[in-house]
């Protein structure tokens, strides 16, 4: 394989604040979690390690090192560094170990945290600083984005929150964001609004709920109301309970036209009634196949029970 050492010194993080709106402490860059220190091309980790970095050094602030070119994947990479076509490094991947949204840490313009303790996975050889294909999000050690950082003290992070880098916070300009709104704003503000639209969801289940079980207790209520003035059997209030289980308005309407139904009972005098007939209806006794044996058994109930 072919490697090439290029004798030119990357600037590859400061003190300032980036145009995502927050800043790295140099003094708190951690070199020993930096490794292997690889970069890749315009942050392009699939088409492969492009560089890896040496002779780190420190010096007002800013962090600078020397990339060892892969010749084998990048025949011309070299080349285009020396004769500046590509010029800078941009750090991705960013592991943020310790932050603060504290004021004395703050500097003119800043509208994010400052970052005390961190380290990058990989810095990448890049056209321009800072440049909007840098994948310049801040993440905890176990790789879950930080879009809220100041979330980050109580142990939360937004998982399941889509990453946002810089150009596609820009494509989404005509959502014309106030003057002035950095990446981080915007990012900040996707944020929010993600965790109110999952709250109005979850508001509206819980009204669906209610409605659905306010629904079913004035379907229940009209129900046993029709058995008690004795117009629905057992039978027919489970069917008419099934078929009107969301329409209470209808039910009403239909119970409320019913007559009370003529049981089978002591007013029919002349024998008395078997305690399996009582409380029946004709319709009732024909369903259940016992019609024939009260006709034949007890005529005259059944003319009356027919004539009603």
């Amino acid at each position: 394989m072919a490697y090439k050492k290029i004798n030119k010194e990357f600037c590859i993080s400061d003190d300032s604040v980036n145009v995502y709106g927050y800043r790295l402490l140099t003094s708190g860059l951690k070199l020993d979690r930096f490794n292997p220190a690889i970069g890749f091309l315009m942050h392009e980790r699939e088409k492969g390690i492009a560089v890896k970095w040496e002779d780190f050094r420190t010096e007002t602030g800013k962090v600078f090192a020397k990339p060892v070119v892969n010749e084998t994947l990048f025949p011309t990479l070299a080349q285009q560094i020396e004769d500046g076509f590509y010029g800078a490094a941009s750090v991705g991947k960013i592991v943020a170990l310790k932050t603060t949204e504290a004021s004395d840490f703050k500097l003119e313009g800043q509208t994010g945290i400052t970052v005390l303790e961190w380290f990058p996975r990989e810095c990448s050889i890049v056209d321009i600083p800072g440049n909007y294909n840098a994948i310049a999000q801040l993440y905890d050690e176990s790789d879950n984005i930080l879009i809220d950082l100041s979330d980050n003290k109580s142990g939360k992070s937004h998982k399941n929150f889509k990453k946002m880098d810089e150009k596609e916070v820009i494509k989404l300009s005509d959502l014309k964001l106030p003057e002035g709104t950095t990446a981080a704003m915007a990012i900040q503000m996707f944020s929010d609004l993600a965790d109110k639209t999952e709250k109005l969801a979850v508001a509206t289940r819980d009204l669906a709920d209610l409605k659905a079980a306010a629904t079913r207790e004035k379907v229940t209520a009209i129900i046993e109301k029709g058995k008690n003035d004795k117009k629905l059997t057992n039978e027919m209030a489970e069917k008419l309970l099934a078929d009107y289980a969301q329409n209470p308005e209808g039910l009403k309407a239909l119970v409320d036209a019913m007559p009370a139904q003529t049981l089978v009972t002591g007013s029919l005098s002349d024998k008395k009634v078997p305690e399996k007939y009582a409380g029946k209806t004709f319709r009732d006794l024909y369903l259940s196949g016992e019609l024939a044996e009260v006709k034949k058994s007890f005529p005259e109930y059944y003319s009356e029970l027919k004539k009603k």
